[in-house]
């Protein structure tokens, strides 16, 4: 009885991630284009980022699963168990990841500002 419960709590959860993963995929697809076509660094960790973000999306089923195994099995606390096995990792994995996105972005805004400055300087009034 147990097994069928876990198996569809990670079914059920893994669905339900399958939006998420899709957006991830095609986020990873259109970076590497860029990458691919000469991008710089903001593409680059766009590639980094999205990646990341994919990775802690497919992950976090897993260690859901792990959790309660270790819960039941292992008879080890939830707070510990959930603390070690699901906050910290995937902490970890979506807080690169949103680092590496917003960084990404934010030298693509800089490098575009600093286009349109110079731009302006040399435009006589």
């Amino acid at each position: 009885m147990e097994t069928s419960v876990s198996v569809s709590v990670f079914t059920g959860d893994f669905i339900s991630r399958v939006p998420h993963l899709v957006a991830w995929t095609v986020a990873i697809i259109l970076a590497v284009i860029m990458v691919r076509r000469g991008g710089g660094k903001a593409e680059k960790l766009l590639l980094a980022g999205s990646s990341l973000m994919f990775v802690a999306q497919l992950v976090s089923p897993y260690l859901s699963g792990f959790v309660s195994w270790l819960i039941h099995e292992q008879g080890m606390s939830r707070a510990l168990a959930s603390g070690l096995a699901v906050s910290l990792p995937m902490g970890v994995l979506s807080l690169s990841g949103i680092v590496c996105l917003v960084y990404g972005f934010w030298l693509r805004f800089m490098a575009k500002k600093q286009g349109r400055d110079e731009l302006a300087k040399e435009v006589p009034e």
